[in-house]
């Protein structure tokens, strides 16, 4: 359910350090221990793509898609092109993240720019042209999608965890095939496959990760 305006300002009011957001983050965990009996409901789902499409993205273009399966034959074809990931069928669902490698959402975009007000006509056309010129790159077009629809398949691993259920991020798996089994558009690449269910229980302990003093450089490398 799409909370209202009023919900949000409640939500600042409330937490307006979003604590609870950080904790979200700080816990998460790539679960392998699903509960094979049970299902998400249509409504957490939806729920769920919706908050993954409230990631940020190249110009508000928005160029990611959402391939669930949960129907048990395909889900057994699944786990063969993800080279026999057996928590796929364990979760009981599986959503392919995938990204557009072209900004065909440009048209409505930027004329939303320019109905928001937030960018003159000339300005969005121009902007607009830019952007379709740039992606027309084959590689340019590629990391288009694989950046924009990675950011989505975050939001969509943190809102699982935030709603108790546990998701598992996979880039394991045969593209093409998996491209083909869904009926993926030629100018769509599949970028992230999630095993997505409800928990079944404890995981183990997070691995140990790098120290901030290890990974963060200051204005050079």
């Amino acid at each position: 359910m799409q909370p209202t305006s009023e919900t949000r300002e409640d939500d600042v009011e409330h937490d307006e350090t979003f604590e609870r957001a950080i904790t979200a983050l700080r816990t998460r965990r790539s679960g392998h221990n699903f509960a094979p009996d049970a299902d998400i409901d249509d409504a957490t789902l939806e729920e769920i793509i919706e908050d993954a499409t409230l990631a940020p993205s190249s110009y508000n273009l928005q160029p990611w898609e959402f391939v669930v399966v949960q129907d048990e034959e395909r889900l057994d074809t699944v786990v063969e092109l993800a080279f026999g990931q057996e928590h796929i069928r364990d979760a009981g669902t599986a959503v392919l993240v995938a990204g557009h490698t072209t900004p065909k959402t440009a048209d409505r975009v930027f004329d939303e720019w320019t109905e928001s007000g937030r960018m003159d006509k000339e300005t969005a056309a121009q902007t607009k042209e830019q952007t379709v010129e740039m992606y027309a790159d084959e590689r340019m077009g590629r990391d288009y999608a694989i950046r924009n629809a990675s950011l989505a398949a975050e939001n969509l691993l943190l809102s699982a965890h935030a709603r108790g259920l546990a998701a598992t991020p996979m880039i394991g798996f045969d593209a093409e095939g998996i491209a083909e089994f869904l009926g993926l558009p030629d100018d769509t690449v599949p970028v992230v496959l999630i095993a997505l269910g409800p928990s079944g229980g404890e995981e183990p302990d997070q691995l140990p990760r790098r120290s901030v003093d290890e990974v963060l450089h200051r204005e050079e490398y």
